[in-house]
């Protein structure tokens, strides 16, 4: 059976994780004036926090960030690779680190060699 209109819409963002536009907009709501927690909700992945967007990419050439098709703004957001935890550099509690400038995840990790990590405030 083929799906055509809302039908494939739906499929489809069940699949690829899209957010609806709707969506988009309540994330950005809750998240705009308190990023806390950012990086604990997978849809933020999609949404803009500068023009309330769904329409993010991966910046070309770096893995760890994304950007918005819309406006520009580029945000760092990778899962740690020591922990295994998102890191989101929009949220406050994956601040950049001063020696390497890579985000320091909840545990501590950060671009850094192991003997330089840098502990989160």
């Amino acid at each position: 059976m083929k799906l055509q209109g809302t039908q494939y819409w739906q499929s489809t963002r069940r699949v690829t994780g899209l957010i609806t536009r709707e969506e988009g907009k309540q994330l950005f709501r809750k998240y705009r004036s308190k990023r806390d927690g950012i990086r604990s909700c997978p849809e933020m992945a999609s949404v803009c926090l500068i023009c309330e967007s769904i329409l993010i990419d991966p910046k070309e050439g770096n893995e760890q960030m994304l950007v918005c098709r819309n406006c520009g703004f580029a945000f760092y957001r990778y899962v740690c690779p020591d922990c295994g935890k998102t890191v989101d550099g929009r949220d406050p509690l994956n601040p950049a680190c001063r020696i390497c400038g890579q985000r320091i995840c909840s545990c501590g990790a950060c671009g850094c060699p192991p003997n330089h990590k840098e502990k989160q405030p």
